[in-house]
């Protein structure tokens, strides 16, 4: 079955009108993460078999703060970390190339987590390896033949491989886009 879902798969991308679609792009973005004070940065490369879908594979670095919130008689606090992250996404572009081209992507991520050295938390936390699933959406603006602008918001999902933690990131990204 999976030789055939291969061979299905080739022959699609060889033929003349998905060839002639076929592009690379190099993007950068930066940015920061909502709700909780961070930011992140991304670089990776982007394979378009068909001007509705592509397939993006990231560098990432997302750093989080730690914080002390009060709220009232209640306070809680979260040491924070960076995490850095391979990831995979698929990107589908429902309305192929125009002007303006809205975007929605998936995927996920695989890593390492280094907490923040924060004096609240004496020997708490190690470096370990972590695993995301995230989910957005965004906009590419061309600016010139081979050139774009664009902005995205991803919701991550980030767990321990090993360990009970899981956090939560929104990193909200802007950055220039080049299409070969």
């Amino acid at each position: 079955m999976q030789k055939i879902i291969c061979l299905t798969f080739l022959i699609v991308l060889a033929s003349r009108g998905v060839a002639s679609a076929q592009s690379w792009a190099v993007h950068g973005s930066a940015g920061p993460t909502l709700r909780d004070p961070g930011y992140g940065v991304a670089a990776g490369v982007e394979f378009s078999p068909a001007p509705y879908f592509g397939l993006v594979f990231n560098v990432e670095r997302t750093h989080l703060a730690s914080y002390v919130r009060h709220d009232g008689d209640v306070t809680s606090t979260f040491r924070g970390a960076t995490l850095t992250l391979g990831t995979a996404e698929l990107r589908v572009t429902p309305f192929g190339n125009r002007r303006l081209r809205p975007y929605g992507l998936v995927g996920t991520g695989a890593g390492v987590a280094r907490p923040n050295e924060d004096p609240r938390f004496p020997g708490e936390g190690t470096t370990g390896r972590v695993r995301s699933i995230f989910a957005g959406g965004g906009l590419h603006v061309p600016v010139r033949q081979h050139l774009s602008i664009f902005a995205e918001f991803r919701m991550m999902l980030v767990a321990e491989e090993k360990g009970e933690g899981l956090v939560g990131a929104g990193p909200l990204r802007a950055g220039l886009a080049w299409r070969f």
